[in-house]
Parts: structure tokens; sequence; C-alpha cells
């Protein structure tokens, strides 16, 4: 009997070597499957960090821009109380103009010609009247004029009246220097 020998060494070599480079091709398919996806979740989340970054950068210039529309609404309340405070201011002197008006009015028509104003001011709601008068009747009487029927006055009091002086040369000067203060039904406002 012949016995055969058959050398499978180089065939085993062979089928191993192709199982190593099945193994490494596997091993490197895999790793470069592996590195697509990590490549790809990266590029998926450099994508959604941008977004939300340009998101914030949106959101900073809208509320950059809201904050200018506040300051801007804020600047026209305090431009519109301001123009409130001046119409009301303006009112109230129109108001006492007119009530200066009057007063003024009123003293010029009820005047008498002997008697003469220097100077006419309201302090505190008292209208106060000086002057110089020849006649001292009728500086009381144009007194009690005032004080009877009248709507501007609460009333009127003369409070000084001044004799004539002697002058140097020995002649006496005829007038009689007065102070009236009449208090005055619309009296609210101070000094002028």
């Amino acid at each position: 009997m012949r016995v055969i020998l058959f050398n499978l060494f180089p065939y085993r070599a062979d089928s191993e070597r192709k199982k190593k480079r099945r193994v490494v091709v596997e091993l490197a398919v895999g790793v470069l499957a592996g590195l697509l996806i990590c490549n790809a979740v990266g590029n998926e989340f450099a994508a959604r960090v941008a977004k939300k970054g340009q998101f914030m950068s949106n959101l900073t210039a809208m509320e950059a821009e809201m904050a200018e529309r506040v300051n801007v609404v804020q600047a026209k309340k305090d431009r519109v109380t301001v123009l409130k405070r001046q119409v009301n201011a303006l009112k109230t002197v129109q108001a006492e103009s007119l009530l200066a008006s009057q007063w003024v009015s009123f003293l010029d028509a009820t005047v008498p010609s002997s008697v003469s104003m220097t100077r006419l001011y309201v302090v505190k709601g008292v209208l106060h009247v000086n002057g110089f008068t020849n006649t001292v009747s009728s500086l009381a009487g144009w007194v009690d004029d005032m004080e009877a029927g009248n709507s501007l006055f609460q009333s009127v009091d003369l409070v000084t009246l001044v004799a004539p002086r002697d002058e140097a040369d020995g002649v006496t000067a005829p007038r009689h220097v007065f102070e009236i203060r009449a208090q005055l039904r619309e009296a609210s406002h101070e000094s002028r």
C-alpha cells in the first residue's frame, strides 16, 4: 500500500491570509463607517449649534431693537408729560392773566381822577394798591365802591394813609400817600 501525503499547509495558510484580509477589511470598513457616522453626527451638531447661534444673535438684535423702541416710547411719554405740564402752566398763566386784566380794568374804570396809583402787585391772594391823592374823601369813596357789589374782591381795606408832610421851604404838599389791600376771591397763586 502506498501512502499519499497531501501537503495542505499552503491551502491553510492561504485560507488564513484570506480570513485575516477579510477581518482587516471588515475592521477598516467598520472604522471608516464609524468615522463617517461620527463626522455626520458632528456636522449635524455643528449645524444645530450654528442655527442656535444665529437664533441667539437674532434674539439679541431683537432685544436691542425692543430696548431702543422702549427708550423711544419712554422719551415720547416724558415729552408728553413735559408738554402737559407746559399746557397746564400756560392755562394757569392765561387764567391769571385774564384775572389780572379784570382787576386792572376794574381799577382803571373806577379810580377817581384825583387818585393816582403808583404801584400794583399781588402777594398770596391779596392785591396791594399804592398811590397818592389830593382829596381823602374821593379815596374813601373809591374804597367803599370797590368793596360794595364787586365780584373780584372779598374785602377791601385802606391800611395806610400818610398825611402830607411839610416841605423844607414851609409849603405843605397836598398829597396823601395810601396803601389799599384787597382780598381777592380767586386767590390761587403766589406773588408775582
